[in-house]
């Protein structure tokens, strides 16, 4: 068929409507699998023309038109992150369609991408602001298939790095002599296992001091339930609380109008920077051992000492920290003895007396 060609094997279409020539790859090898795609891509394309059907949405309209109807169901946090990344591959689809959006133009995006030199988990992330746009397009009718989330990822591989876990030395160091509630969010976070955001913005609505438990939306709009310890109880129980702030953890601050308010912290990387930082300058002048760690990493702390100490299985794990898949939650078997890996797995608690986690006891 004169309206088929091939480019690196691959069959594309290309055709006139109404004078305007089309070319659109069928993403296909196969001839007769080609030929029924360009029948069918064909017959939209002149439904556009001629009945006034749908016609290309440009990328950047379809971005506008997500940020107003999809950010809105999602968190703050993950609409930032996409709009950042949103912002990031403009000159890759700016002067796309959507229904032009295909794997062939992803691919470049991803090569020109590599070629900034940003991480293959910074792609990722572009990958699935992307898919959340073309999501939005499929739900309104624009495209058939969301080919970001049809994209094979294998490609941009996230290399992880090992796990540091942080010692109790360490988490003391930074911590200081001197008690103060940012230092109660690192214990928090020692305690339960939660994200440095989500224990920023912890209400007192979600907690439970009568069950132990705190109940919250976390990641990817879930709910989850959380257990705690007598010792994170009682972090929670020493904070004051603020006439009209909602928050568990907060700070003074001042409003628009210079008047004293109380707010959520915002800047929680920074902030535990800062005071890793000070530990390392005050132990390099008292000659003693410190290595400097990640919020983060009291969450792997959490994990281990939770299937160390046989608190839980393995899918308990799963289900406290929100993991979607358990081989996300079975990382952490590494960083046991093969006793305690198994107990873990079959979910079997060990017995005996239990090591309260931070150095304390029962």
């Amino acid at each position: 068929m004169s309206n088929l060609y091939t480019r690196s094997e691959i069959y594309w279409a290309r055709f006139k409507v109404r004078g305007i020539e089309y070319r659109h790859s069928l993403r296909t090898r196969s001839k007769s699998v080609a030929e029924k795609r360009l029948k069918a891509l064909r017959q939209s394309i002149e439904d556009q023309a001629l009945f006034g059907a749908t016609g290309p949405v440009s990328w950047q309209d379809a971005v506008v038109s997500w940020n107003e109807h999809i950010a809105r169901s999602i968190s703050d946090s993950t609409c930032t992150r996409y709009i950042s990344s949103l912002g990031q591959i403009r000159i890759w689809l700016d002067n796309k369609t959507v229904q032009e959006i295909d794997g062939a133009v992803l691919r470049d995006l991803v090569k020109g991408r590599q070629r900034q030199g940003v991480t293959n988990a910074t792609i990722r992330r572009d990958l699935t602001a992307i898919a959340s746009v073309l999501a939005h397009c499929v739900d309104e009718g624009w495209v058939e298939e969301n080919t970001a989330q049809a994209f094979n990822r294998k490609r941009v591989p996230e290399r992880r790095d090992p796990i540091l876990l942080p010692t109790d030395d360490d988490i003391a160091f930074t911590l200081g002599r001197e008690a103060t509630r940012f230092g109660d969010m690192i214990l928090l976070a020692r305690e339960t296992g939660m994200r440095q955001e989500e224990i920023a913005g912890l209400a007192h609505s979600s907690v439970d001091m009568k069950s132990q438990t705190i109940t919250f939306i976390g990641k990817r709009r879930k709910l989850r339930s959380i257990p705690l310890s007598s010792v994170a109880v009682e972090i929670i129980g020493r904070q004051p609380r603020f006439l009209k702030c909602p928050f568990v953890f907060w700070h003074m601050d001042e409003d628009a109008n210079g008047k004293p308010i109380a707010c959520r912290y915002r800047n929680v990387s920074s902030n535990f920077g800062d005071y890793t930082e000070r530990a390392a300058a005050r132990a390099a002048k008292a000659d003693v051992p410190y290595r400097r760690f990640r919020f983060h990493d009291l969450r792997h702390l959490f994990a281990v000492d939770y299937l160390r100490t046989g608190e839980g299985g393995i899918y308990d794990l799963q289900r406290i920290l929100g993991h979607t898949t358990i081989t996300t939650t079975e990382v952490y078997l590494d960083y046991l003895t093969p006793e305690e890996a198994q107990a873990a797995r079959t979910g079997v608690a060990q017995k005996g007396a239990q090591k309260r986690r931070s150095g304390t006891a029962d």
